[in-house]
């Protein structure tokens, strides 16, 4: 049989500086996430629920409150849920809030239109929608054939940007050892000569390279 749903208290206001970050919470939010929340809650309001625990742990809405501080907002209304933040369901809610959205389906064509008429309808731009103009470029360059977009500049274009300079982004690899002799051997092998040792972690270029060069293949290991 299965268990009943855990008690949803009422919503209630609370001070920010109560809440605390769920310790086993894996997602790291970067400061462009959070001016984008920031700007979306300046624009619409506070629509996204925060969910705790019963001791004001954080459940759902890590990034949401995060961007409240930024806003310097002190005080928010949350949805209190009674389970202890350990507890399985706890658990579950934590992941599922994060990931079962990675299931749907996304027409990424449609949403490069959509995104167009964004940019092109309002004078703030993309800020706030999680894409920027470079972004909406590189999406108009992967969702059109050659035939409509042949090339970065014309992706720029289309998304309204006809002065950007694209920059290729390096491509990397990333490659685990489980002993430091399996890495010495691997960079003896092919001639790989370390640049940077940072912890345990160091990197190359390949071919080498005394300095960064955009074309090469980077080895993290």
């Amino acid at each position: 049989m299965a268990k009943a749903a855990p008690t949803t208290l009422a919503l209630e206001t609370v001070a920010l500086a109560d809440l605390r970050a769920h310790p086993q919470n894996y997602r790291v939010h970067p400061e462009d996430q959070i001016a984008h929340l920031a700007e979306s809650i300046r624009i619409h309001g506070l629509y996204r629920n925060i969910v705790t625990a019963r001791d004001l742990t954080i459940l759902a809405g890590h990034g949401v409150v995060q961007a409240l501080q930024a806003l310097g907002w002190t005080e928010a209304p949350i949805r209190r849920l009674a389970l202890d933040p350990l507890e399985p369901r706890a658990l579950k809610l934590l992941a599922g809030d994060n990931e079962i959205g990675h299931l749907a389906e996304i027409d990424d064509r449609a949403l490069s239109e959509l995104l167009k008429s964004i940019k092109d309808l309002d004078p703030s731009g993309l800020l706030g929608t999680g894409y920027d103009d470079a972004m909406l470029a590189n999406l108009v360059m992967v969702t059109r054939p050659a035939s409509e977009i042949a090339d970065h500049g014309e992706a720029a274009a289309w998304a309204g940007m006809p002065e950007y300079d694209f920059v290729d982004e390096p491509l990397r690899a990333i490659i685990s050892f489980r002993a430091e002799a399996d890495r010495t051997e691997f960079a003896r092998t092919l001639g790989i000569k370390w640049l940077k040792v940072v912890g345990k972690a160091k990197t190359a270029w390949w071919p080498n390279r005394e300095q960064d060069d955009t074309s090469a293949i980077r080895f993290e290991a």
